[in-house]
Protein backbone atom coordinates (compact mmCIF):
# COMPACT_ATOMS: atom_id res chain seq x y z
CA UNK A 1 0.00 0.00 0.00
CA UNK A 2 1.52 3.14 -1.06
CA UNK A 3 1.37 6.44 1.30
CA UNK A 4 0.13 10.00 -0.01
CA UNK A 5 2.15 12.78 1.02
CA UNK A 6 -0.66 13.76 3.53
CA UNK A 7 -0.97 10.64 5.41
CA UNK A 8 2.90 10.32 5.10
CA UNK A 9 3.30 12.94 7.33
CA UNK A 10 0.21 12.30 9.36
CA UNK A 11 2.00 9.21 10.14
CA UNK A 12 5.75 10.56 10.65
CA UNK A 13 4.21 13.20 13.51
CA UNK A 14 2.30 10.35 14.77
CA UNK A 15 5.45 7.99 15.14
CA UNK A 16 7.81 11.26 16.69
CA UNK A 17 4.84 12.27 18.90
CA UNK A 18 5.10 8.62 20.31
CA UNK A 19 9.23 8.64 20.52
CA UNK A 20 9.08 11.96 22.29
CA UNK A 21 6.75 10.80 24.90
CA UNK A 22 8.66 8.70 28.17
CA UNK A 23 7.47 5.15 27.92
CA UNK A 24 5.91 3.53 31.04
CA UNK A 25 7.23 0.13 30.34
CA UNK A 26 11.07 1.75 29.53
CA UNK A 27 13.63 -0.06 32.02
CA UNK A 28 15.64 2.12 34.03
CA UNK A 29 19.27 2.14 33.44
CA UNK A 30 22.20 1.15 35.96
CA UNK A 31 22.14 -1.22 38.33
CA UNK A 32 18.65 -1.90 40.86
CA UNK A 33 19.33 -1.05 44.23
CA UNK A 34 18.33 -3.52 47.33
CA UNK A 35 14.64 -3.12 47.94
CA UNK A 36 13.54 -3.24 51.04
CA UNK A 37 16.34 -0.43 51.89
CA UNK A 38 18.76 -2.05 54.33
CA UNK A 39 19.43 1.58 56.22
CA UNK A 40 17.34 0.60 58.86
CA UNK A 41 19.10 -0.99 61.57
CA UNK A 42 16.93 -2.14 64.61
CA UNK A 43 19.21 -2.73 67.87
CA UNK A 44 16.03 -2.99 70.61
CA UNK A 45 13.01 -3.72 69.85
CA UNK A 46 11.49 -0.41 70.92
CA UNK A 47 12.85 1.17 67.94
CA UNK A 48 10.67 -1.47 65.66
CA UNK A 49 7.49 0.75 65.55
CA UNK A 50 9.32 3.36 64.12
CA UNK A 51 10.58 1.39 61.49
CA UNK A 52 8.76 1.75 57.92
CA UNK A 53 10.29 -0.79 56.16
CA UNK A 54 9.30 -0.04 53.21
CA UNK A 55 10.28 3.95 53.20
CA UNK A 56 12.49 4.31 50.58
CA UNK A 57 15.79 6.13 51.61
CA UNK A 58 15.72 9.06 49.19
CA UNK A 59 18.65 11.30 48.42
CA UNK A 60 17.16 14.74 47.59
CA UNK A 61 20.19 16.58 46.74
CA UNK A 62 23.99 16.77 46.35
CA UNK A 63 26.70 19.38 45.61
CA UNK A 64 27.38 20.79 49.18
CA UNK A 65 30.27 21.11 50.86
CA UNK A 66 29.65 20.52 54.12
CA UNK A 67 25.44 20.85 55.14
CA UNK A 68 24.38 21.51 58.61
CA UNK A 69 21.30 23.35 60.42
CA UNK A 70 18.14 22.07 58.67
CA UNK A 71 14.75 23.83 60.41
CA UNK A 72 11.26 23.30 58.57
CA UNK A 73 8.89 25.77 57.92
CA UNK A 74 5.57 24.10 58.01
CA UNK A 75 3.36 26.90 56.34
CA UNK A 76 5.72 27.67 53.27
CA UNK A 77 6.47 23.90 53.16
CA UNK A 78 10.12 24.26 52.89
CA UNK A 79 13.42 23.85 54.76
CA UNK A 80 16.24 25.92 55.11
CA UNK A 81 19.81 24.20 55.71
CA UNK A 82 23.20 25.47 55.33
CA UNK A 83 26.15 24.98 52.84
CA UNK A 84 29.18 26.41 55.97
CA UNK A 85 32.08 26.67 53.64
CA UNK A 86 30.06 28.30 50.61
CA UNK A 87 28.59 30.90 53.02
CA UNK A 88 25.04 29.97 51.86
CA UNK A 89 21.71 29.10 53.10
CA UNK A 90 19.64 27.01 51.14
CA UNK A 91 16.51 25.99 50.75
CA UNK A 92 14.87 22.52 50.22
CA UNK A 93 10.63 22.53 48.92
CA UNK A 94 8.94 19.75 49.98
CA UNK A 95 6.02 20.13 47.29
CA UNK A 96 8.40 20.59 44.39
CA UNK A 97 11.79 18.63 45.84
CA UNK A 98 14.10 21.42 44.56
CA UNK A 99 16.75 22.93 46.18
CA UNK A 100 17.85 26.01 45.75
CA UNK A 101 19.82 29.19 47.04
CA UNK A 102 18.10 30.85 49.51
CA UNK A 103 20.79 33.48 50.74
CA UNK A 104 24.35 33.56 49.60
CA UNK A 105 27.37 35.86 50.99
CA UNK A 106 26.37 35.02 54.72
CA UNK A 107 28.30 34.26 57.55
CA UNK A 108 29.01 31.23 57.19
CA UNK A 109 25.38 30.24 58.38
CA UNK A 110 25.13 27.01 60.23
CA UNK A 111 22.45 26.09 62.61
CA UNK A 112 18.91 27.32 62.05
CA UNK A 113 15.49 27.77 63.36
CA UNK A 114 11.88 29.34 63.05
CA UNK A 115 10.78 31.26 66.15
CA UNK A 116 6.70 31.00 67.10
CA UNK A 117 6.51 33.77 65.06
CA UNK A 118 7.65 32.24 62.04
CA UNK A 119 11.01 34.20 61.87
CA UNK A 120 14.14 32.35 60.61
CA UNK A 121 17.10 33.11 62.93
CA UNK A 122 20.49 31.80 62.41
CA UNK A 123 24.13 30.97 63.82
CA UNK A 124 26.78 32.90 62.22
CA UNK A 125 30.08 31.53 62.34
CA UNK A 126 31.92 35.03 60.20
CA UNK A 127 31.19 37.57 62.37
CA UNK A 128 30.23 35.18 65.24
CA UNK A 129 26.64 36.46 66.05
CA UNK A 130 23.14 34.97 66.09
CA UNK A 131 21.19 37.11 63.42
CA UNK A 132 16.88 36.67 63.00
CA UNK A 133 15.07 37.37 59.36
CA UNK A 134 12.28 39.69 60.26
CA UNK A 135 9.03 39.47 58.11
CA UNK A 136 9.92 42.15 55.89
CA UNK A 137 13.51 40.48 54.75
CA UNK A 138 15.54 42.72 56.97
CA UNK A 139 18.24 40.74 58.74
CA UNK A 140 18.94 42.14 62.49
CA UNK A 141 21.43 40.67 64.76
CA UNK A 142 20.07 39.66 68.09
CA UNK A 143 23.85 38.83 69.84
CA UNK A 144 27.58 38.95 68.65
CA UNK A 145 29.44 39.20 72.63
CA UNK A 146 29.60 38.00 76.16
CA UNK A 147 31.14 39.87 78.48
CA UNK A 148 32.55 42.62 76.19
CA UNK A 149 34.58 40.20 73.92
CA UNK A 150 33.57 38.68 70.36
CA UNK A 151 31.36 34.96 70.43
CA UNK A 152 33.31 31.72 69.51
CA UNK A 153 31.04 31.03 66.53
CA UNK A 154 27.63 30.41 67.53
CA UNK A 155 26.67 26.45 66.22
CA UNK A 156 22.78 25.59 67.10
CA UNK A 157 19.97 27.14 68.52
CA UNK A 158 16.19 26.15 70.33
CA UNK A 159 13.82 28.68 70.39
CA UNK A 160 11.31 29.31 73.33
CA UNK A 161 7.99 30.40 73.37
CA UNK A 162 8.10 34.06 73.14
CA UNK A 163 11.10 34.38 70.49
CA UNK A 164 13.77 33.27 73.11
CA UNK A 165 16.56 31.35 71.98
CA UNK A 166 19.32 28.91 73.59
CA UNK A 167 22.25 28.10 71.79
CA UNK A 168 25.68 26.65 71.87
CA UNK A 169 29.40 28.03 71.05
CA UNK A 170 32.04 25.65 70.81
CA UNK A 171 33.42 27.63 68.13
CA UNK A 172 33.99 24.94 65.41
CA UNK A 173 33.83 28.54 62.66
CA UNK A 174 37.10 29.74 64.50
CA UNK A 175 39.86 27.02 63.88
CA UNK A 176 39.83 27.49 60.39
CA UNK A 177 38.69 29.45 57.47
CA UNK A 178 36.94 27.08 55.83
CA UNK A 179 34.16 27.50 57.70
CA UNK A 180 34.57 31.03 59.07
CA UNK A 181 37.46 32.84 59.71
CA UNK A 182 40.60 31.50 61.69
CA UNK A 183 41.45 33.02 64.88
CA UNK A 184 41.85 32.41 68.87
CA UNK A 185 38.79 32.14 71.04
CA UNK A 186 38.41 34.80 73.76
CA UNK A 187 35.81 32.83 75.88
CA UNK A 188 35.08 29.90 77.41
CA UNK A 189 32.94 26.89 75.27
CA UNK A 190 29.67 27.48 76.25
CA UNK A 191 25.83 27.48 76.36
CA UNK A 192 23.75 30.76 76.21
CA UNK A 193 20.04 32.07 76.83
CA UNK A 194 19.14 35.42 74.93
CA UNK A 195 15.74 37.28 74.89
CA UNK A 196 14.63 40.58 73.42
CA UNK A 197 16.01 42.98 74.54
CA UNK A 198 19.11 41.77 76.35
CA UNK A 199 21.99 43.76 75.12
CA UNK A 200 24.14 40.01 75.78
CA UNK A 201 23.40 37.09 76.46
CA UNK A 202 23.14 35.24 79.64
CA UNK A 203 25.82 32.33 80.00
CA UNK A 204 24.29 29.32 81.61
CA UNK A 205 26.68 26.81 81.33
CA UNK A 206 30.67 25.88 80.57
CA UNK A 207 30.94 22.52 81.62
CA UNK A 208 30.88 21.01 78.31
CA UNK A 209 34.29 20.72 75.85
CA UNK A 210 32.56 21.42 72.68
CA UNK A 211 28.25 21.90 73.57
CA UNK A 212 27.40 21.27 69.59
CA UNK A 213 23.98 20.02 68.94
CA UNK A 214 21.02 21.16 71.04
CA UNK A 215 17.06 20.00 71.08
CA UNK A 216 14.48 20.11 73.27
CA UNK A 217 12.10 17.52 74.86
CA UNK A 218 8.49 16.93 74.74
CA UNK A 219 8.49 18.47 78.20
CA UNK A 220 9.61 21.62 76.93
CA UNK A 221 12.15 21.30 80.01
CA UNK A 222 14.67 18.84 78.98
CA UNK A 223 17.25 20.26 77.34
CA UNK A 224 19.64 17.70 75.25
CA UNK A 225 23.47 18.93 74.32
CA UNK A 226 26.14 16.90 72.00
CA UNK A 227 29.10 17.55 73.33
CA UNK A 228 32.18 16.51 70.09
CA UNK A 229 34.72 16.81 72.84
CA UNK A 230 36.91 14.67 70.67
CA UNK A 231 37.73 16.93 68.25
CA UNK A 232 40.22 18.86 70.35
CA UNK A 233 40.32 16.81 73.62
CA UNK A 234 41.21 12.98 72.22
CA UNK A 235 41.25 12.06 75.57
CA UNK A 236 37.47 13.08 76.29
CA UNK A 237 34.52 10.88 74.81
CA UNK A 238 31.41 12.29 72.82
CA UNK A 239 28.56 12.76 74.42
CA UNK A 240 25.13 13.49 75.05
CA UNK A 241 23.93 15.41 78.21
CA UNK A 242 20.55 15.67 79.21
CA UNK A 243 20.19 19.65 81.42
CA UNK A 244 16.94 20.65 83.11
CA UNK A 245 15.86 24.43 81.90
CA UNK A 246 14.33 26.60 84.05
CA UNK A 247 12.86 29.47 81.77
CA UNK A 248 11.73 31.38 84.73
CA UNK A 249 15.37 31.47 86.51
CA UNK A 250 17.15 31.01 83.05
CA UNK A 251 19.21 28.11 84.49
CA UNK A 252 20.55 24.74 84.03
CA UNK A 253 20.16 22.37 86.40
CA UNK A 254 20.40 18.11 87.04
CA UNK A 255 23.58 17.51 84.25
CA UNK A 256 22.89 13.73 82.99
CA UNK A 257 25.14 12.19 80.79
CA UNK A 258 22.75 9.89 78.81
CA UNK A 259 25.29 8.61 76.05
CA UNK A 260 28.90 8.57 76.06
CA UNK A 261 31.38 6.67 73.35
CA UNK A 262 35.13 6.66 72.10
CA UNK A 263 34.11 5.22 68.71
CA UNK A 264 31.48 7.59 67.45
CA UNK A 265 30.53 11.44 67.60
CA UNK A 266 27.84 13.15 68.08
CA UNK A 267 26.11 15.84 66.17
CA UNK A 268 22.65 18.00 65.81
CA UNK A 269 19.46 16.38 67.03
CA UNK A 270 15.81 16.66 67.28
CA UNK A 271 13.11 14.86 69.19
CA UNK A 272 10.02 13.07 68.75
CA UNK A 273 6.93 13.05 70.20
CA UNK A 274 7.92 9.73 72.26
CA UNK A 275 11.00 11.37 73.72
CA UNK A 276 13.36 9.67 71.85
CA UNK A 277 16.39 11.46 70.02
CA UNK A 278 17.50 11.41 66.22
CA UNK A 279 21.09 12.79 66.38
CA UNK A 280 23.61 13.09 63.50
CA UNK A 281 26.17 10.45 63.97
CA UNK A 282 29.60 9.69 62.48
CA UNK A 283 31.98 6.84 62.91
CA UNK A 284 32.58 4.79 59.44
CA UNK A 285 30.51 2.48 57.79
CA UNK A 286 27.81 1.00 59.66
CA UNK A 287 27.59 3.95 62.22
CA UNK A 288 27.52 6.95 60.02
CA UNK A 289 23.77 8.69 59.64
CA UNK A 290 21.67 8.74 62.57
CA UNK A 291 21.63 7.04 65.93
CA UNK A 292 18.18 6.75 67.99
CA UNK A 293 18.28 7.23 71.23
CA UNK A 294 15.17 6.29 74.07
CA UNK A 295 14.48 9.33 76.46
CA UNK A 296 16.93 7.07 79.02
CA UNK A 297 20.13 6.85 76.87
CA UNK A 298 19.76 3.54 75.37
CA UNK A 299 20.51 3.26 71.70
CA UNK A 300 17.45 1.31 69.73
CA UNK A 301 18.52 1.92 66.02
CA UNK A 302 19.69 3.60 63.39
CA UNK A 303 19.21 4.80 60.16
CA UNK A 304 22.17 3.75 58.13
CA UNK A 305 23.75 6.63 55.52
CA UNK A 306 26.46 6.19 53.05
CA UNK A 307 27.61 9.71 54.58
CA UNK A 308 28.35 11.50 57.93
CA UNK A 309 25.52 12.90 58.58
CA UNK A 310 25.82 16.52 60.84
CA UNK A 311 21.95 17.19 61.86
CA UNK A 312 18.27 16.43 61.41
CA UNK A 313 14.41 17.69 61.75
CA UNK A 314 11.37 16.22 61.12
CA UNK A 315 9.27 17.86 58.30
CA UNK A 316 6.17 17.08 56.11
CA UNK A 317 2.24 17.73 57.16
CA UNK A 318 2.75 14.53 59.58
CA UNK A 319 6.42 15.56 60.36
CA UNK A 320 7.03 11.78 60.23
CA UNK A 321 9.48 12.57 57.56
CA UNK A 322 13.14 12.86 58.88
CA UNK A 323 15.46 15.21 56.98
CA UNK A 324 19.11 14.36 57.13
CA UNK A 325 22.02 17.18 56.06
CA UNK A 326 24.81 14.76 55.74
CA UNK A 327 28.06 15.89 54.64
CA UNK A 328 27.69 16.66 50.72
CA UNK A 329 23.60 15.56 50.83
CA UNK A 330 20.52 16.23 51.77
CA UNK A 331 18.41 12.88 52.08
CA UNK A 332 14.60 12.03 53.11
CA UNK A 333 12.83 8.96 54.93
CA UNK A 334 9.43 8.52 56.31
CA UNK A 335 9.79 7.41 59.19
CA UNK A 336 6.89 5.81 62.23
CA UNK A 337 7.70 8.82 64.73
CA UNK A 338 6.27 12.13 64.56
CA UNK A 339 8.97 15.32 64.99
CA UNK A 340 7.81 18.22 67.71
Amino acid sequence: MSLGRREFLAATAAIGATAAVPSLFAHAGGTPERYPIDAWQVVDDRFKQYMLFNAPLEREWTGGLWLEGPAWNAVGRYAVFSDIPRARQMRWDEASGQVSVLRDHIGHSNGNAFDDRGRLIACEHSPAQVVRYEWDGSRHVLTSTFDGKPLNAPNDLVTLPGGAIIFTDPGYGAHSDYEGKQRSLELETAIYYWEDGMQEPTRLTTELYKPNGIALGPDGSSLYVTDTAPSHHPDQPATITRFTFSAENRTLAGAERLVESTSEGYDGMCCDEDGNLWVGTSGGEGKDGVSVFAPDGTLIGRVLLPEVCANVCFVGEKRNRLLMAASQSLYTLYTGARGL
